[in-house]
């Protein structure tokens, strides 16, 4: 769950940088933030129709293809899905192939540099979720390059910062281990600081680096400060599933059951209101909900919702992700009912 969120907001870094290549360039990132808004908000089709329209007025710009390429990504992974795949991957390199001709016009546009460095990351990302490891590594340093040269070109330039940290970040975590040899420098603290900067610092970004941050300091155990995190973004964006995931793991994790129930319990309903609905988010929101109620010592309701997570049937791309979690809904119920006879 949590990757699939972290990546999510990359689009917002991505999407809306402040350029400072021009007035033209800086009318485009305004006229884009209606769509912003609108996806944070989970209005998936009303985003896609305005993204269309804004293609429609800039045929040769990158940004609208890169957004749409976004939203339909986002919504894969909101819905944990894979059927916009085709759409994700005719838009992301629709968006490479504008902004390496602004580029071969002008090696200095940072506009074309930040928007190839964007698509870049996408469709790593994309790879990775394919499984296709070796040339989604590959796509992810291509990204980092083009990225660092926006910086180069513009060292204000904060935006940014929102992904060179979060990888930093992410790719020290899963090399950690491995810190004492000379390829895998421990960046955390780096990529923390760099994301902190953003929520300071980015004019558009600060959305994006306050959920990659609730998610990295849930890793990083630090719980109050991933609620705090979350709870900034609802304040803005109220209901918004982009926030109430980190909200609802850090409040799990931190043992405050209640609350967690409370936040799990306004997903299930966000979740199970949507038309695309494999099933897959909703058996995972009831094994949740079960473990709340177990640990408040609701052991009627744990076990109701354990036998959600068996009875529903979800669809047939998402079922054998699934049964770990079947698994551990047998387990709770096996747990739930040796309390009741002790």
């Amino acid at each position: 769950m949590k990757f699939r969120y972290i990546f999510f907001f990359y689009f917002f870094c991505f999407t809306l940088p402040l350029f400072c290549a021009g007035s033209h360039q800086l009318s485009l990132v305004d006229e884009i933030q209606p769509a912003i808004e609108l996806s944070i908000q989970e209005n998936y089709n009303s985003a896609v129709d305005y993204i269309n329209n804004f293609i429609k007025k800039y045929p040769d710009d990158p940004s609208g293809y890169f957004f749409l390429a976004a939203i339909w990504q986002s919504r894969m992974m909101d819905f944990e899905t894979s059927r916009w795949n085709r759409e994700f991957y005719d838009h992301i390199e629709k968006t490479i192939t504008l902004s390496g001709k602004q580029i071969a016009v002008n090696s200095e546009n940072q506009y074309a540099h930040f928007f190839l460095g964007a698509a870049f990351s996408y469709k790593s990302f994309q790879l990775a979720r394919d499984k296709k490891y070796l040339s989604a590594i590959r796509i992810a340093l291509k990204s980092i390059k083009e990225l660092n040269k926006t910086i180069k070109l513009d060292s204000s330039f904060s935006d940014p910062y929102l992904g060179i940290g979060s990888y930093l970040y992410w790719r020290s975590n899963i090399t950690k281990k491995f810190s004492w040899l000379p390829f895998f420098e421990d960046q955390r603290e780096e990529g923390i600081e760099l994301l902190q900067h953003v929520t300071k610092c980015g004019k558009f970004t600060r959305w994006a680096a306050l959920s990659n941050l609730a998610w990295i300091y849930i890793e990083e155990k630090n719980y109050a400060l991933a609620i705090n995190c979350a709870r900034q973004g609802l304040a803005q964006f109220p209901n918004s599933r982009f926030y109430l995931w980190p909200l609802g793991d850090a409040q799990f994790k931190n043992r405050d059951f209640s609350s967690a129930l409370e936040t799990y319990s306004l997903l299930l309903k966000s979740v199970t209101s949507e038309k695309v609905n494999n099933r897959y988010n909703e058996i995972v929101l009831y094994l949740k909900l079960g473990q709340c109620y177990y640990h408040l010592g609701d052991f009627d309701k744990a076990f109701s919702a354990c036998k959600q997570v068996l009875e529903i049937e979800p669809d047939e791309e998402v079922k054998s992700r699934l049964e770990e979690k079947k698994q551990d809904a047998l387990k709770l119920m096996a747990k739930i009912n040796y309390s009741k006879q002790n």
